[in-house]
């Protein structure tokens, strides 16, 4: 049984890196930066020169995460990727890693960049970071794409493998990546009262495969006021359809709907239903 486990762990892992090693090459012409704050050093790319759209990748990740869809992303957004705390070619202060650290460096980097108003897509880690986000600079969110996300590490949010699998990271014998699954396993829970706090329209993305329980992501979108809800079919955690992504971030620069059937069907009933008659 124990043999059956690492096996599983590196499959997880070993997709994990999957992901990202598979988007290596890229043929559109960006720039590369380094943002400084006091404990970090963040490298960033950007592509593209229209609504600005922040991408924050999972972890494990880095900006070349995003690298297959800017093609189709360019020719509407200035695409701004950046490498997270402790990933990619970004510094690593482990002793100050959190998720609430990696949000105040991001709000502090989005700061910097002085639009009035971004778009954000954050996947997995980077979609907790998004959410987090949304409650603390909600002036400076425009629309959010949050897939993949949990405000919680139990098995009520996540699948029960993938929880035992993250508080077994000690295990890992790369430490880059111990170092990044340590984050995972040590989540402070977000409160549903913060959740509640974000203003920012959202749509909550999760696979109908995914690591992220499809029970949780409803818990969200039950919780977040402004809200849409899309189940990718037939994907997991590592969104495996990148169409199905470039769709839903395209609606990021269309007007935010949230239409209620109740509400059309009262006013359709008004048409097709005699009032009733007065003596």
């Amino acid at each position: 049984m124990k043999q059956l486990y690492y096996v599983f762990l590196g499959i997880f892992f070993v997709a994990q890196a999957s992901a990202q090693v598979a988007i290596t090459s890229n043929s559109v012409e960006g720039k590369a930066n380094y943002f400084t704050t006091e404990h970090s050093t963040l490298y960033y790319e950007s592509y593209g020169s229209g609504a600005p759209l922040l991408i924050l990748h999972g972890n494990g990740g880095s900006t070349k995460s995003m690298y297959r869809l800017l093609p189709d992303l360019i020719p509407e957004y200035e695409v701004i990727a950046i490498d997270s705390p402790c990933h990619g070619q970004s510094s690593c202060n482990e002793e100050l890693l959190s998720f609430e650290f990696i949000a105040e460096e991001i709000g502090k980097f989005i700061d910097e960049l002085g639009y009035e108003k971004m778009k954000i897509w954050g996947h997995s880690d980077g979609g907790i970071v998004a959410l987090m986000l949304g409650y603390t600079i909600p002036e400076k969110i425009d629309r959010m794409l949050v897939s993949g996300a949990n405000t919680r590490l139990d098995t009520s949010a996540l699948i029960p493998e993938i929880v035992e699998m993250i508080h077994r990271y000690d295990e890992i014998a790369i430490p880059e990546m111990r170092i990044q699954v340590k984050l995972m396993a040590e989540q402070n829970p977000i409160p549903d009262s913060k959740i509640k706090e974000i203003s920012v329209p959202t749509t909550l993305m999760v696979g109908d495969r995914d690591a992220v329980r499809m029970e949780h992501t409803l818990e969200l979108f039950s919780l977040i006021p402004h809200s849409n809800l899309c189940v990718l079919p037939g994907t997991s955690h590592f969104l495996e359809n990148p169409g199905y992504i470039v769709t839903q971030l395209k609606q990021l620069n269309q007007p935010f709907r949230s239409p209620s059937t109740l509400d059309i069907v009262e006013q359709l009933s008004k048409q097709v239903f005699l009032e009733p008659e007065h003596p």
